[in-house]
């Protein structure tokens, strides 16, 4: 199934830029899981920040290995919770993506992507949350969160 996607996105990167003469296309890796497993895995408790408010707003994460040893991930942040997954990874971070979920600040379904890096046992990011619709706002800001 990753696999799949991973080929969908190259192909696709492939239509919309094209080889350009001296500059052959590159495709897209799946993530590896450069130690950021063995560093993610369990709890953590954070505090985001909306670019839009000055106060934070509390969230746990919890992270495991599912049956196909990919890290998978749970966000629950003022009451509900969405899935998250690792769509890629380095020694000193990582980018993950949501399921769609409702976002209780924006009032619409949203799909949430953040760049996180470690900072000895601390991750520090930034976040965006986009519409699923065309009109919809996008929310972004930054987090820090430590293991707990």
């Amino acid at each position: 199934m990753q696999g799949t996607f991973y080929a969908a996105v190259a192909i696709g990167a492939l239509i919309a830029v094209g080889p350009e003469a001296g500059h052959p296309a590159v495709a897209l890796r799946p993530p590896s899981d450069s130690g950021v497993g063995a560093k993610l895995l369990g709890s953590w408790v954070g505090t985001r920040f909306d670019a839009s408010a000055a106060a934070g707003h509390k969230f746990t994460m919890s992270w495991r290995r599912d049956t196909s040893n990919a890290l998978t991930g749970v966000v629950t942040m003022n009451g509900s919770s969405y899935p998250v997954r690792v769509v890629w990874s380095s020694d000193t971070g990582f980018v993950t993506e949501s399921a769609p979920h409702q976002s209780t600040s924006l009032k619409e379904k949203v799909v949430t992507r953040t760049v996180s890096h470690f900072k000895g046992d601390s991750l520090f990011g930034t976040f965006e949350a986009r519409p699923m619709s065309y009109q919809g706002k996008t929310e972004q800001g930054h987090f820090s969160a430590h293991k707990g």
